[in-house]
Order: structure tokens, then sequence, then C-alpha cells
């Protein structure tokens, strides 16, 4: 209990002074927020508190603590304005020392035609893409506790300019025995700075605190998660950054078969002035497991801006 008054004395430290606000849509390197596992998406991001999933390292890099297999899993995105996403991640279990992980995000604007100072096209075209690579260490703390810290690199290029910037993950997690299983996740994303940047101006990263639970109901086939999301981001009223908050639910339709269904506020409240459109937020998915590969699918609804759609396979060996 001591270990888990610490992580509360943290995660208070953390939001009243130890985390500098940042305002939305004012960093580089935006593409890290985006959500590249499929059960993640359907869930509503709630990943946080979840282990025994590579996937879940994008969300809180002590979820990779205690595994015994390897495994691997490639993820892709049909994003936005035909944007596009993959992620590619492996983690390994290296006695005595934890769980080592690799990864790799990559993003693809695709290509645009290229104008002039007055708008007048040139006949040329150029492209523009991102990635992030990354390796991380997992491992135990005792009294149920859970570390995770991983190191990335970043590159953004358009045409032929180009940024890039180093980076940190930190988590914890801890599981309470008493409380059949209930976790508690708390991460920090991105962490760091800008080697080289597209201005003059230095630019910030997409700095992300969260904290979030997972707990798998006694007498049903469920599994209730739900956090609050980017705590890190600048309000007016404080409070007001606890309605960037996120519910999901996996159920048990079979032991093969996870049926998910997720709910983020903060794209609700987003897309709400744009439209009547009351499904802005809402997620859904499916997993499918045969053998030792899970197939994963997630369909996320932003109201009329339009829809992302998300597929994945996760093996161990």
């Amino acid at each position: 209990m001591k270990m888990f008054r610490l992580l509360m004395l943290l995660m208070v430290l953390m939001l009243f002074n130890g985390v500098p606000a940042q305002s939305a849509g004012t960093t580089s390197f935006e593409f890290l927020r985006t959500q590249y596992s499929p059960r993640g998406a359907a869930l509503g991001g709630n990943l946080l508190a979840v282990k025994e999933d590579v996937n879940a390292a994008l969300y809180n890099p002590a979820s990779l603590s205690g595994f015994t297999e390897r495994q691997w899993s490639v993820n892709y995105v049909d994003h936005l304005l035909d944007f596009k996403g993959g992620y590619l991640a492996y983690t390994q279990p290296v006695k005595k020392l934890g769980t080592l992980s690799g990864s790799i995000i990559y993003f693809n604007y695709g290509t645009f035609e290229e104008t002039n100072e007055f708008g007048d096209r040139t006949g040329n075209t150029f492209s523009a893409a991102e990635m992030a690579l990354s390796v991380g260490l997992s491992n135990t703390l005792g009294e149920g506790f859970d570390y995770g810290l991983s190191a990335k690199f970043i590159y953004s290029s358009i045409e032929k300019y180009n940024a890039s910037a180093v980076a940190m993950d930190a988590g914890l997690m801890y599981t309470s025995e008493k409380l059949d299983g209930l976790r508690i996740g708390i991460s920090l994303l991105n962490l760091g700075a800008t080697l080289d940047n597209y201005t003059s101006q230095k630019e910030k990263l997409p700095l992300m605190l969260q904290v979030g639970f997972a707990k798998r109901l006694a007498h049903l086939p469920l599994v209730l998660s739900g956090s609050f999301q980017d705590l890190a981001a600048s309000e007016e009223d404080f409070w007001n950054r606890f309605k960037r908050f996120s519910l999901g639910g996996e159920f048990d339709v079979s032991e093969k078969v996870k049926l998910r269904l997720g709910y983020m506020n903060e794209v609700n409240q987003s897309v709400k002035p744009l439209s009547r459109n009351i499904f802005g937020g809402i997620s859904a998915g499916l997993g499918i497991y045969w053998r030792k590969f899970r197939l994963d699918y997630a369909y996320s609804s932003f109201g009329e801006l339009g829809s992302q759609n998300r597929l994945g396979i996760t093996g161990t060996f």
C-alpha cells in the first residue's frame, strides 16, 4: 500500500506542478497522438491498464512487464482525409532483465500538388511522412507494481524539409489482489525535445499525461476500462482537463471472440458543434483468436468529419 500511495502522490504532483501545460493543436509531431492499435481504438483508447498485449505499450510502457512469450503485432490505420498509418511492434522477455520491446510508427500524408505564391500549379508534386522508432524495457517493482521506460527517435519530412526529435515514455501500473485484479495505470508520453525544426522557432512535442484503470467483472465476461487522457493540455479552468475522459468495455462473446465498445468524450465534444451527429467519439471493434494469432478490427466515428478503420494482427511464438 505504500507503493500505491506513492503512485497517487506522483500523479497529483504531475497534475499540479510537474508537467508543463500545453495547448492542444500547438505542437509538432501530432501523429504521435493517433491510435494505431485496433483494440485500443475500439475501447476508446483504454489500454492504459491492460497487460498481455504488445500494443498496450503505445499507452503505457509498464504494460509489457511480466511477458512470458515473444509477441509481435502489425497494425494499419485508414485515417481521415485518406491519410495512412501503421504500427509494427515486437517484445521479448529476457531473464533477470525484464521485457525488451521495439516498435516503428509510420504515418503517410500522401502526395500533394505544388503551387506557387499565386496558387497556380507548377506541375510538380511532393509528399509528407513521419515516423518514430522506439526501444523499451519494463519489469516489476514488487508489491503489485510494474514500471516501463522507452526511448524514441522521431522524424518528419515535408518535400525536401525535415524535422526530428528525441523523447521518452514512462509508466507505472499497480495490480490490486485485494480488489480482484483491479489495475491502475499512469503514463507520461513524448517527454523530450526537438533536434531539428522546420522553422527557426523551437517546436514542442505532444506531451501526454494519462491515468486509467481496468477491471474484469466477477460475474460477467466483461472487462471495464476507463481513463483521463491528455491531462497535460492547458485549460483556463483546471477541472476542464477531466472532461477528456474515455470509457471502454471488452465482452467475451466466446473464448475466441471479443466484442469491444468505447467512448471518447473529447472527440464527442469537439465534433458536436459541427453537426447534430451524436455518435462522434463512439467506437466499436472485434477481436478473433485463432491458434496463436489475434485478428483485430476497429471502427471510430468522428461525426460529420468521417470515420477511421483499423486492422491488426498480433501473434506469439
